[in-house]
């Protein structure tokens, strides 16, 4: 039987691993076949005299040697790669036993150092490609139009975008790490603690909420939670994203006020026909009472009151109508300035000595395309709105400047963006609260529990909506109100707000009714409501002209076609009937070009203005006697030229 030494030996002679023995000396005692082998692909030629360190030198092997590892102070192990330029790499190992000798083992490592390359290479690949996903999603999450925030259970934010952070003035850095409650205002945090709440207990949560910001700012805010939960376990956190739809529900109220202005438009003007027919009708009968000497007793004490308040129904529904963009509007290039200068005196006398009046200018003011008319109303009824809720004691602060219209903020508005006038108009009075904020324009609506008629400020609405600006009012209670009003600039296509007009209609000076009882002509009046058509015709013929009556067009053609000598005819715009009175006018007009026709009617005239005929003129109802003296002026002109019909329409 062999002995343990010899067979030790004959096993690491036949060993497929390359190994050597070298003595404490450091000098070769023993190699196997794998050894040899080898070394003999390198050329390398082993002899006794070699020692350790000789043969992990550079020398032996022509190629680089890199120490690995180990060889230390005290280690008996150490690993060297010896680094071929053919990419033959060799694994070197040398272990000290503890007799003293070493064993140096040789490996081909070419496949393990492809693979150390492969992986090196392949973590540099995702390493970039982890590097710019970052990126891309970091600018993705700065770049969307929401604030995002990741905050864990204990409500520290973990993570927020660069918008969740720029709302409250600081940057991402200095937010990441802080606790929600000190980053966020205490009203934000107890209007919305119950959602974060829910969402660390796992649910999914969304809400909208009105989130006060640092500075007194106000955002209209929608949430989205999603709660953060491991596939294993509890809820550790949630996922916060922050929408500002402020823009969305401004626009929202824009468009619903806009609407609602639209249906009083249509309203008004289908009520204010009817309307002022009945106060046709009330004028026509209570004004010739005046007249009349037996009524001497009873017209101070109760036609006088009467017809009063008959005018000012009038005056009512033409406000009324004016509030929906329904009347004409006189739109020209005006100095707002001078302007505000002009009536500032009148407004001062019109508040007590206890309320004071500051007007401040903070730059030079182009002009505006604006109705000065109305304009000056609009600032009347601003200034006595903050007299009233100061109750005449305290500060109104009217400032005026420029304004450059950003598109977003103009998108919004739905108004062309470029430079506009700003002006301001601040008190230090009661404020309101946000509900009454988003009424005080709707028309009747009144704070003032019965002292006021509720249109004041719906038509500084009107006019300003007519006059292509934008109105907003900022108020809290106990803080006074502001209202801030934008008019456009006269560089911003002022052709493209000037107001439809009425056709060119020629104003003539006033004339007297004939003193000599000559009547001026016969005319046709053209109404289908008998007590209008009566109050009128009392009316007419109080200056001068003979009256036919018709009741509708059709009967109207009938009596022109019947009788001679009809040098007039005044029509009511609605009609039973197939023809109205624009139809009738322009039938008119071009049959019998000499007549001279007027039309009327309780609505506004520009309605029609597109179908409108040519030198036609208007009365709206209900007209004085002068303004009836003044439309059938021209017929005192020219010589009068009566209807003659032809024989077809005699014969009829």
């Amino acid at each position: 039987m062999q002995d343990r030494t010899t067979v030790y030996r004959d096993i690491f002679m036949a060993s497929p691993q390359a190994m050597a023995i070298f003595d404490a000396d450091g000098r070769l005692v023993e190699t196997n076949a794998a050894f040899k082998a080898l070394l003999e692909t390198r050329h390398i030629v082993c002899h006794p005299d070699m020692t350790v360190s000789h043969f992990v030198s550079s020398e032996v092997w022509h190629a680089p040697v890199l120490l690995l590892s180990g060889c230390g102070p005290g280690s008996v192990s150490c690993s060297y790669l010896i680094s071929s330029p053919d990419g033959q790499n060799v694994d070197l190992q040398l272990r000290t036993m503890e007799n003293g000798d070493s064993i140096v083992t040789l490996s081909d490592a070419s496949e393990e150092a492809a693979d150390r390359a492969r992986l090196r290479d392949l973590i540099a690949t995702r390493t970039q490609q982890l590097i710019a996903s970052e990126e891309r999603l970091s600018l993705i999450a700065n770049e969307v139009p929401a604030g995002i925030a990741h905050i864990d259970k204990d409500f520290t934010i973990l993570y927020a975008n660069t918008r969740f952070a720029r709302a409250y003035g600081i940057t991402p850095a200095q937010m990441i790490g802080k606790n929600a409650y000190d980053i966020l205002h205490p009203h934000t945090m107890e209007q919305s603690s119950r959602f974060f709440e829910q969402a660390r207990r796992g649910m999914v949560v969304d809400f909208e909420m009105r989130v006060e910001l640092p500075e007194q700012k106000f955002k209209d805010v929608r949430t989205l939670l999603r709660p953060e939960k491991p596939s294993v376990g509890d809820v550790i956190g949630f996922y916060l994203v922050s929408i500002d739809v402020t823009r969305r529900k401004a626009t929202m109220r824009a468009l619903m006020q806009s609407q609602k202005m639209d249906a009083l438009g249509r309203m008004a003007s289908g009520i204010s026909h009817d309307f002022n027919n009945l106060l046709t009708i009330i004028l026509g009968n209570l004004l010739p009472l005046t007249e009349r000497p037996d009524c001497d007793g009873i017209t101070e004490d109760f036609l006088m009151p009467a017809i009063s308040a008959a005018r000012r129904g009038s005056a009512l529904t033409k406000r009324l109508v004016s509030l929906a963009r329904r009347e004409q509007f006189d739109a020209r290039p005006t100095d707002i300035g001078e302007a505000i200068r002009e009536i500032y005196s009148l407004l001062q006398s019109s508040v007590p000595s206890t309320l004071t009046i500051n007007l401040r200018q903070t730059a030079a003011l182009p002009s505006a395309v604006i109705d000065r008319a109305q304009f000056e109303m609009a600032i009347l009824n601003l200034v006595l709105n903050a007299r009233d809720a100061t109750d005449g004691r305290g500060q109104i602060d009217i400032t005026l400047g420029t304004y450059t219209l950003p598109p977003a903020e103009a998108e919004v508005s739905r108004l062309p963006a470029g430079n506009y006038i700003s002006l301001s108009i601040r008190d230090n009075g009661c404020g309101m609260s946000e509900d009454l904020t988003e009424k005080i324009f709707e028309p009747f609506f009144t704070s003032k529990k019965g002292a006021g008629s509720g249109l004041g400020l719906s038509m500084v609405y009107g006019f300003v909506e007519q006059s292509n600006g934008t109105i907003h009012v900022n108020s809290r209670l106990g803080q006074g109100s502001e209202f801030t009003i934008l008019l456009p600039s006269v560089d911003l296509a002022p052709e493209a707000y000037s107001a439809p007009l009425l056709p060119d209609i020629s104003e003539p000076l006033p004339m007297e009714p004939p003193q000599n009882g000559t009547a001026l002509g016969l005319a046709l009046l053209v109404e289908d409501d008998a007590d209008v058509r009566r109050a009128l015709c009392r009316k007419i013929t109080s200056f001068g002209l003979n009256v036919l009556e018709a009741a509708n067009a059709q009967d109207a053609l009938d009596v022109l076609g019947l009788v001679q000598g009809i040098t007039a005819v005044i029509s009511d715009l609605d009609m039973p009937g197939d023809m109205n009175g624009i139809a009738l006018a322009h039938y008119l007009k071009n049959a019998h070009p000499d007549l001279h026709v007027v039309l009327m009617s309780g609505k506004p005239a520009h309605l029609h203005q597109d179908i409108w005929p040519a030198d036609v003129p208007f009365l709206k109802k209900p007209f004085s006697k002068e303004e009836l003296i003044e439309t059938f002026a021209p017929l005192t002109s020219t010589p009068a030229t009566s209807h003659t019909p032809s024989e077809d329409l005699f014969a009829k």
